[in-house]
């Protein structure tokens, strides 16, 4: 029986490979995001819209890769409160592994009044540690007046597939498989059945193939196959911690519930 990861790789199959040398040129470290929940079924279609025009991110020969994530946070949760409350300005620290080729990154990630993102990162030797050496206060001095005030908050994991559009400079990821735990607890899966979408560019562009795609889609529901302002680290921080007050992103966390539930129901 074909199964969904099978059609994924065999959508998968059908576009040309790029090296992270490569992807060098499409970085896009200061960009605007665009974020979309979809069925992991829609996927196959999904990539295999992208075919004419992308190339598909393969590294050490893995084109599906993990990424391990360590988030941190201020006294008080001020980085999601934040969120929470919709800020123009908002930010997250983090640590970032990459399976594939094992390299770790301390992350500044904000986000800018207008909507433009832009990520700051070092390669760092430690690892995951929730401990910071010298290197790490020293960059994290450039965002935060106390970065020893930082505290292991929240590690999750997921699998990512890139897709890149050389000609728009655009890069499109599909984020499966999501797992978090609060910092010391086992992970356990989250939003089971669905993949989060990233469309990355350096302006916003509505009139790219995947979202066209996305708009055409009759069997959008909810906030399924929509624009959506979903954070992989609120939701999950919404999910694991029951303590948590402001919850003005209520109504979107339990949205994605509900598309959760829709998802599992199409693929049982």
């Amino acid at each position: 029986m074909n199964t969904l990861t099978d059609s994924i790789a065999a959508a998968v199959a059908q576009l040309p490979v790029t090296s992270l040398e490569d992807v060098a040129n499409v970085q896009l470290m200061r960009r605007f995001d665009t974020k979309y929940v979809v069925p992991d079924s829609w996927l196959p279609e999904l990539v295999m819209k992208m075919a004419p025009e992308a190339h598909l991110l393969e590294i050490n020969g893995t084109l599906e890769c993990r990424y391990d994530n360590l988030y941190f946070e201020l006294p008080g949760d001020q980085f999601l409160q934040d969120h929470l409350r919709g800020k123009a300005r908002r930010m997250k620290v983090r640590k970032r592994r990459y399976d594939s080729n094992g390299k770790v990154f301390l992350e500044v990630k904000e986000r800018l009044p207008g909507g433009r993102t832009v990520k700051n990162r070092i390669l760092t030797s430690n690892g995951l540690n929730a401990e910071f050496n010298a290197e790490e206060i020293a960059f994290l001095r450039g965002y935060l007046t106390d970065p020893k005030a930082l505290i292991p908050r929240l590690s999750g994991a997921f699998m990512r597939t890139t897709m890149v559009d050389f000609k728009r400079r655009e890069r499109v990821t599909v984020d499966r498989q999501l797992s978090a735990a609060l910092f010391g607890a086992q992970a356990a899966p989250m939003l089971q059945s669905l993949a989060v979408i990233e469309v990355k560019q350096p302006r916003p562009d509505r009139y790219s193939p995947i979202q066209l795609w996305l708009r055409s889609r009759k069997e959008r529901k909810g906030l399924i196959g929509r624009k959506t302002r979903v954070s992989k680290y609120t939701t999950a921080r919404l999910s694991r911690d029951g303590n948590i007050t402001g919850r003005t992103y209520l109504a979107t966390f339990r949205r994605l519930l509900e598309a959760s539930s829709w998802a599992e129901d199409l693929q049982a």
